[in-house]
């Protein structure tokens, strides 16, 4: 097992894994394929203008006739500070950047069933801070890399209802390094600021499963009731740092995490011959997500923190244009209101309310082949972050927030 370390980001996506900055509320991912990034993933559940579609309804699989794949990536340049407001410190740009690829496969049994297979991921964080940084006993480095094989059957019951469920596979990787910051130096036991004072790594797999519901009123109006259940994974690895039995050796070590369920529903009305609007109301499940702890062989709390989360909402808005027969343009807005209570706001998981605003289009080389491209900017507003969090009993007030740029490219393909 590669030697990761773990507080609480997760990322991933499709066969590769890679690190990276989630972008939805606290550590939730919603880049699950480029088409919808481009109407800020507005009426996801509904659409199915592509393959991708199952990544958010499997039920959606039967609008399709043939097989059909649909796979890319999507950039993430995230810029986002954070200041100690009693040193004048700054930690900039310590979210990562990433890539976070995706795959589909849709494949027709017969009228009435459809079978389909997506790599794609829900969650995902990576925040690094110099190990020199004033605020190493709560800034230091957090990744979790995650990724979810994603099996689904659908079944067309009629002309206005489909029904779809899916298995879900997810392996996670965890990192967590926490150093003695500034504070350490004035503890008793008189730490530089570099100094390692909290290392877990882990990783482990997890099961869940999720449904879909489509409701189709006629070929122009269409909408989308999903819900993907929980999943509980045992991060273990190893561990070193002073909760140790012996402090500064390395022993084993695991945490206990959550990922939140989510449910969702969407719309999509085609109003005109060659504009459609669509929209959707995302909730997750975040009260599960109470705290971060972990414990040693003998029962000895390696590290602890409160999180505290609240239930939250994401709403969506967007509109796709029909150009001509090559081009199709598309837009959205949306909104992620964040599940972090102002009491319990951390600078490793730095988590603001944040407004989308994204553009894409879809390119068709024929009536088998094209490529979608699409943009989005997200914007975040600075919040206060004042905790007590330490092993040497320390208060910091602090300042974190940013924005984040994403570009994704994807190929669709009809056999």
């Amino acid at each position: 097992m590669s030697k990761k370390t773990l507080t609480l980001s997760m990322l991933a996506a499709s066969i590769a894994v890679v690190a990276g900055q989630a972008h939805s509320a606290a550590f939730q991912l919603a880049e699950q394929n480029t088409t919808g990034l481009g109407r800020a993933y507005a009426g996801e559940g509904a659409i199915g203008d592509n393959a991708a579609v199952l990544g958010r309804n499997p039920a959606a699989m039967t609008l399709f006739d043939r097989p059909a794949l649909s796979t890319g990536a999507i950039y993430i340049n995230p810029d986002v500070d954070v200041t100690d407001n009693e040193t004048g410190e700054q930690a900039n740009d310590i979210a990562d950047e990433a890539v976070v690829p995706f795959f589909y496969y849709v494949h027709p049994i017969n009228k009435q069933w459809v079978a389909g297979f997506g790599a794609l991921t829900n969650y995902g964080l990576a925040t690094s801070y110099s190990p020199e940084f004033s605020a190493g006993e709560i800034g230091g480095k957090t990744s979790l890399e995650t990724i979810n094989l994603n099996p689904n059957i659908a079944f067309k019951a009629n002309e206005h209802v489909s029904l779809g469920a899916g298995v879900n596979a997810v392996y996670a990787d965890a990192e967590f390094i926490r150093y003695a910051g500034q504070k350490g130096a004035d503890a008793p036991l008189g730490l530089q600021r570099s100094t390692e004072i909290a290392n877990l790594a882990g990783d482990d797999w997890g099961y869940g499963w999720n449904i879909g519901l489509l409701l189709e009123a006629d070929k122009n109006n269409r909408w989308a009731l999903t819900y993907r259940s929980e999943v509980d994974l045992t991060l273990e690895g190893q561990y070193s740092g002073l909760s140790s039995v012996t402090p500064g050796m390395t022993e084993p070590g695991k945490l206990d995490l959550t990922l939140p369920a989510i449910a969702e529903v969407s719309g999509f009305h085609q109003v005109q011959p060659d504009w459609a609007i669509h929209y959707g109301i995302m909730w997750t499940e975040w009260s599960s997500f109470k705290e971060l702890k972990a414990l040693g062989p003998q029962g000895n709390e390696q590290l602890q923190k409160d999180e505290n989360f609240e239930n939250s909402w994401r709403m969506s808005l967007g509109a796709t244009h029909q150009l001509n027969d090559r081009w199709t343009l598309r837009g959205g807005l949306a909104y992620d209101k964040s599940p972090v209570p102002e009491e319990f706001r951390s600078i490793s998981i730095p988590d603001v309310d944040r407004t989308w605003y994204s553009l894409g289009a879809t390119y068709a080389y024929s009536q088998n082949l094209s490529v979608d491209a699409a943009f989005a900017f997200l914007d975040g507003s600075n919040v206060a972050v004042e905790q007590e969090e330490s092993k040497f009993g320390t208060d910091y007030d602090m300042t974190s927030g940013g924005d984040a740029y994403l570009f994704g490219l994807q190929l669709n393909y009809l056999f």
